[in-house]
């Protein structure tokens, strides 16, 4: 049986050392009511108060909390994107930026600075780990498009 989106972000509030709800609305700026209604599962978040409850969840992802309240769908986010006959670029998915409160190492920014090199080219320029371990290259791809899709939702903003 899978976990409900309520439960999903309640446990991830105490993993995230919030152990009462008027914690996180005091942090996160969302009404204590209104995580309450969302953890008994009788109002389901938005996708803007995700992307500010990802900010303070330190122990989930705002890609994590989307696939749990449903707005994507898991085994999409994993599929390698196809290129539309005719077509001479593949349009990466859309996924926004949820900031976690970090300030970027220098090889991140390098990376940043990179980006628009080739996927293969940043998978040979860079080693991509996350908590020690090496990321597959589809995880890594699918970096590579998240960063993407942020530039793009940051140059629509400007």
């Amino acid at each position: 049986m899978n976990m409900g989106y309520g439960e999903f972000i309640k446990k991830n509030r105490i993993a995230s050392g919030f152990t009462k709800q008027v914690q996180l609305a005091e942090k996160s700026g969302i009404t204590a009511a209104t995580i309450s209604r969302i953890e008994k599962e009788i109002q389901k978040p938005s996708m803007e108060t995700l992307k500010e409850l990802a900010r303070f969840l330190t122990s989930t992802s705002y890609v994590e909390l989307m696939v749990a309240c449903g707005y994507w769908d898991e085994e999409e986010l994993l599929e390698e994107p196809s290129k539309p006959e005719g077509a001479t670029t593949v349009n990466e998915p859309y996924i926004p930026y949820a900031s976690k409160p970090k300030k970027p190492s220098p090889v991140e920014d390098d990376f940043i600075a990179n980006i628009d090199l080739s996927d293969e080219e940043l998978l040979k320029q860079f080693n991509f780990q996350i908590d020690g371990m090496d990321l597959t290259e589809d995880e890594t791809k699918g970096i590579i498009a998240y960063v993407r899709s942020l530039r793009l939702v940051n140059q629509n903003k400007a």
